[in-house]
């Protein structure tokens, strides 16, 4: 009997089914193990799980994502500090909001590089000191987002413009000596202020620079005091801070304060060797109470005040040395000037009146300029007592006079 069509496909079916779940292994024995159609199933749904599932932190080349990146976009290179220390200009992504951003390898955290993280949140809100948006860490570098100053720095601005006149400079160093009081009131010392760090806000002529364009930034050397160790700028270094003998106070601020007023005013330094270090710190060393120099031409014009302020405020003792405080309330700064008074000049030019009998420098050519008249008594009557009779100038004079 012949088989049914039908029976003859249900079969070549099961026997392809077979065929499809067999795997042979040519290390085992017999024809080859079949899998079970199940344990198949689970693999490939694994195998859809796995390329749904979220990428690791871990790329294909091996580096980290960057936080930074994903949320900032760099627009360009505005500064360039010591060592690979990069500031760019950069924008956020989601709000278009301007910032700038401090790019340090991690490599010279703790090294050549302080770590400014622990003494952010202390310095936040002060209206003098460049506000930290927010810092991120990656595994080779921080970046610092903060305050944008558009307006660059003071040693650059000083390098273009020249020398401040004396209302500009009293201006920016306001701002200065307030941004170091707020440092000063939370129990720490900057350490590093120089022209370098001192950024305007805007851009701005020099007739409108006042004390709300200054920002002091960098803080990686701020800490409390007292401190010990050479850190910051050897120009701008206080005798104390030189040679590491012993704690020094926030009084090496003073001195710092001290060049800048005098970088300002004049566009030099007062202890710089441009290229020798050494020779810098044994002028700084060498520096007698007073002995500030004022001799170059453009001093000349400098008041007396201003000059006396940069000598109490580049006193090598430190102990001797003027004070914040003292530095905030000094006549040159807040504007207050000693007003001399002369005393008046009475004239003696007397004039005799025929009419009315007596002395006077009443009419004629009158009092000279800076000259107060003589007061006369109105009411007084002409009388031949006036003046004594050898005053009288119609009556004849003996030749002895």
């Amino acid at each position: 009997m012949r088989v049914p069509r039908i029976l003859q496909r249900v079969e070549a079916i099961k026997k392809d089914g077979e065929k499809k779940h067999r795997v042979r292994n040519p290390g085992l024995v017999g024809p080859g193990i079949a899998k079970p159609a199940k344990k198949k199933r689970a693999d490939k749904m694994r195998a859809l799980a796995g390329a749904f599932a979220p990428a690791p932190p871990e790329q294909a080349g091996g580096a980290m994502a960057n936080p930074f990146d994903e949320k900032y976009v760099v627009q360009e290179q505005i500064g360039e500090g010591k060592q690979g220390v990069r500031v760019m200009r950069c924008t956020c992504r989601a709000t278009s909001q301007t910032f700038a951003v401090k790019c340090i390898p991690k490599a010279l955290i703790g090294h050549v590089y302080g770590d400014e993280r622990p003494v952010l949140h202390l310095l936040q809100g002060c209206a003098n000191l460049i506000s930290v948006h927010e810092v991120f860490e990656t595994a080779d570098a921080l970046y610092y987002v903060m305050e944008f100053a558009s307006g660059g720095d003071l040693f650059d601005y000083i390098s273009t413009h020249g020398a401040l006149s004396e209302d500009a400079a009293r201006g920016v160093f306001s701002g200065v000596l307030s941004g170091l009081a707020d440092v000063h009131r939370r129990g720490r010392m900057l350490r590093d202020l120089k022209l370098e760090n001192i950024l305007l806000h805007a851009p701005a002529p020099e007739t409108t620079l006042s004390a709300q364009h200054i920002r002091l930034a960098d803080f990686e050397f701020c800490c409390p005091t007292p401190a010990a160790g050479p850190v910051g700028s050897i120009a701008y270094a206080a005798p104390e801070a030189l040679d590491g003998q012993g704690p020094y106070t926030e009084a090496v601020d003073l001195w710092a304060a001290g060049i800048v007023l005098y970088a300002i005013l004049s566009a030099s330094a007062p202890f710089d060797s441009p290229g020798d270090a050494a020779m810098t710190a044994s002028r700084i060393r060498a520096a007698k109470a007073g002995d500030c120099d004022f001799s170059d031409a453009c001093w000349q014009t400098i008041s007396s005040s201003a000059k006396e302020f940069i000598t109490a405020l580049l006193h090598p003792d430190p102990a001797q040395r003027m004070t914040l405080s003292d530095a905030l309330v000094h006549p040159w700064l807040t504007g207050a000037t000693e007003e001399v008074t002369s005393r008046p000049k009475f004239s003696l030019r007397l004039g005799w009146h025929t009419k009315a009998k007596r002395w006077s420098n009443k009419g004629g050519d009158g009092p000279a300029d800076g000259e107060v008249a003589m007061l006369v008594d109105q009411e007084y009557s002409a009388s031949p007592l006036t003046c004594p009779l050898e005053w009288d100038p119609t009556r004849p004079r003996a030749k002895s006079l």
